[in-house]
């Protein structure tokens, strides 16, 4: 059950008119083809996206508008040992698409780290499941042998720092010189003129004159408080959790140099799942959903102590780590020397109980041995879907509005699928619009434009759905939904078939791709719904659970 408070169903209205301005001059407008507003990875992907296609970028005038100053992300350059926060993870499907644009080649791919397998587990049973990068075929024509091709790995997904997927698009686009890039002019205000065409209002920088652009097609690319989406009166769905993500840049321990890090990590606590990103040999990337008073008392920990927590948070039993965390948040606050002493005797008593010769002990990371210095940072999660990606037409005329991104759903970071999503969005677009060119149609008609929402909002539905049932599933400390839970991802873990239908539909670039509309994740929500109601477990018992689970879940892949 979600608790009231923070996980009821809310709605956004939408505007009263087709209007969101303020008080602005009154100039000419300027005629563009399609203005995208939004700076953020998935706008200037999407941009780039635009600039890739002959089609499109040779016969439509593109523009960009972004708030902030572009320039401190063209001059991002920092030290080879340092990394951002912000860190994405791109599946091989949406690094093939963007390597197809070429986008990806203007990265610094010294700064990426393919993954090749990822450890998942239940945080009270230990159940585990591990998904991993199949080695390609070998090429029955080349003289090389079998064992060269099972060595080599192409990986699932690639971790990249958003700055540097940002930096790198810039590039892109200076080169290209197919798209007008307009920053450090925020938006005052979107109308509608008397033809139905929006028209957006910038401010005036100090010294320059305010600007007017009337759009044939205006893309909203400018996340969860889109003006574009106001603007268009689309409705939004959702909740927020009660729940907060806690970022930070990692060092870890350089004695055995890379190992482990190549796989993503990733605990299931009942306050939020913890990940562990590796990004080179001995960096990584945090991703920590907990609850907002915790993440509050994290943050306010000294830097030297954070090392211990995080590998307190994989390695201890959630008992011991629950009276840690419980410490934590008691007032008053226990002194950081008290805090350390508590936290150092928990891990070294884990550390004797746990040590047994006979048995080999779980996988966990790479012991964290530094928190980089300014990096610990905290959000709010959320869940939202439009209840459309498409202005609606209103007194016979199209809204030429189109979201994308953020704009259009925000999800729980727990699948890593956020950026992935907005990218998937962008690929269905690209495809609509050079459609639409090709036969000469009007970019912004509503008639156009109707295919992208029929390719990605199922999809992207069932993928949000997922990923809530899955945050709802692993809050709960109950026995029989832990026993549930743990015994279904332990059959699961051993269903090659159902993991690489996952991993398919996830974009891993491996895996068995559905046909139907709404893709693995479809396959998968439905088969989280079924274990979260626990009607098919409630029925099993002793020896059966994994013989009926199991013959469910193959039932699921058919089908």
């Amino acid at each position: 059950m979600r608790p009231r408070a923070t996980r009821a169903l809310q709605l956004t209205l939408r505007p009263s008119a087709r209007s969101l301005s303020t008080t602005a001059p009154r100039r000419t407008p300027e005629e563009h083809d399609i203005v995208v507003v939004g700076g953020g990875p998935a706008g200037l992907a999407l941009a780039a996206a635009l600039a890739s296609s002959e089609s499109i970028s040779s016969t439509h005038k593109i523009t960009l508008l972004e708030g902030s100053q572009l320039d401190k992300i063209k001059s991002w350059s920092p030290p080879a040992s340092e990394y951002s926060n912000r860190v994405s993870s791109i599946t091989a499907d949406n690094v093939a698409f963007l390597s197809k644009i070429g986008l990806w080649p203007h990265l610094d791919l010294s700064r990426t780290r393919g993954i090749e397998e990822m450890q998942v587990w239940d945080g009270i049973s230990s159940a585990r499941i591990t998904f991993s990068s199949p080695s390609p075929p070998p090429d029955p024509f080349s003289p090389l042998p079998a064992a060269v091709y099972a060595a080599q790995v192409n990986p699932m997904a690639t971790l990249v720092e958003n700055l540097n997927l940002q930096r790198g698009a810039l590039r892109y686009l200076e080169e290209k010189k197919k798209v007008e890039l307009v920053d450090g002019r925020k938006v005052l205000g979107i109308e509608r003129d008397e033809t139905g065409w929006p028209v957006v209002q910038l401010d005036a920088p100090a010294g320059e004159e305010a600007r007017s652009l009337r759009a044939r097609l205006l893309i909203g690319a400018d996340g969860y408080n889109s003006p574009v989406k106001s603007y268009s009166q689309i409705d939004t769905f959702g909740w927020a959790y009660d729940v907060h993500g806690i970022v930070a840049s990692l060092e870890v321990s350089a004695e055995e140099r890379g190992v482990g890090m190549t796989t993503a990590w990733q605990r299931f606590l009942p306050e939020g799942p913890i990940a562990f990103l590796p990004l080179s040999d001995t960096s990584a990337s945090l991703v920590w959903s907990t609850t907002p008073a915790l993440a509050a008392a994290i943050k306010q920990l000294p830097l030297e102590l954070l090392p211990s927590l995080i590998n307190a948070a994989y390695s201890l039993p959630y008992s011991a780590l629950s009276s840690f965390l419980t410490l934590l948040t008691t007032t008053p606050a226990p002194s950081h020397l008290d805090l350390a002493t508590a936290l150092s005797s928990l891990l070294s008593s884990h550390s004797s109980a746990a040590w047994d010769p006979n048995y080999e002990a779980d996988e966990l990371p790479p012991p964290v041995t530094r928190v980089q210095p300014g990096t610990v940072a905290s959000f709010p999660l959320r869940l939202s879907h439009t209840s459309s990606y498409l202005g609606l037409p209103s007194e016979g005329r199209d809204a030429r509005t189109v979201l994308v991104g953020d704009a259009a759903h925000t999800i729980h970071p727990l699948a890593g699928q956020g950026l992935n999503m907005g990218l998937g969005d962008i690929q269905a677009l690209i495809k609509t619009l050079e459609t639409t060119v090709e036969n000469g149609g009007d970019v912004g008609q509503f008639t156009n434009l109707r295919s992208y929402p029929r390719a990605r909002y199922i999809p992207n539905h069932a993928l949000l759905s997922t990923c809530d049932h899955l945050s709802t599933l692993y809050s709960t400390t109950l026995a029989p939904v832990v026993w549930a839970r743990s015994t279904g991802l332990e059959t699961l873990n051993e269903i090659d078939s159902l993991k690489n239908l996952i991993m398919g539909g996830a974009g891993s670039g491996v895996g068995v791709k559905t046909g139907r509309g709404e893709g693995a994740w479809g396959v998968v929500a439905d088969g989280v719904e079924k274990v979260r109601n626990g009607v098919e477990l409630a029925k099993a018992v002793g020896g059966l659970v994994g013989a009926q689970l199991k013959n469910r879940l193959e039932y699921l892949v058919r089908r």
